[in-house]
């Protein structure tokens, strides 16, 4: 993994084959201080493709509402992006294999497979982080 980061705060990710997608995205994190932030763009090749989504409407048992899911083979980024708060993303992908295209909430043990190129922008004077608010047990962005 290299990143690099220019003076308005943005930073760029590259990622080779073999490198964690959301593993190594939370070090350029932590490498660059990125408290509150965004990924604004993402993009790559995956040789296998973890995930979930929420599968139901009904929302209410927060342990029942997600679908894990675990794909192998290549697959192509065809994005990435999502809120970082408190120094975490929360980052959503979509990929195709040549076959379909799917997608949902990015998990950890994603492998580049080719390349990966993310873009992460800080967000200045804006401090926000997540709480798990309600009888739903949401997580939700709040300002500290």
């Amino acid at each position: 993994m290299d990143s690099f980061e220019s003076d308005d705060g943005y930073v760029i990710v590259q990622l080779e084959p073999g490198d964690l997608v959301l593993e190594s995205l939370r070090e350029a994190i932590d490498d660059h201080d990125v408290d509150t932030g965004a990924v604004v763009s993402g993009i790559g090749t995956l040789s296998n493709f973890n995930f979930h989504y929420v599968h139901t409407t009904d929302i209410s048992d927060p342990d029942a509402r997600n679908t894990y899911v675990e794909r192998e083979g290549a697959w192509e980024v065809t994005n990435v992006e999502g809120v970082i708060a408190d120094g975490e993303p929360h980052l959503h992908v979509s990929a195709y294999d040549g076959e379909e295209t799917v997608g949902g909430h990015l998990e950890e043990g994603n492998e580049v497979n080719v390349l990966g190129e993310f873009t992460i922008r800080k967000i200045e004077g804006l401090d926000l982080t997540r709480e798990k608010t309600g009888e739903l047990r949401i997580s939700q962005l709040t300002e500290r």
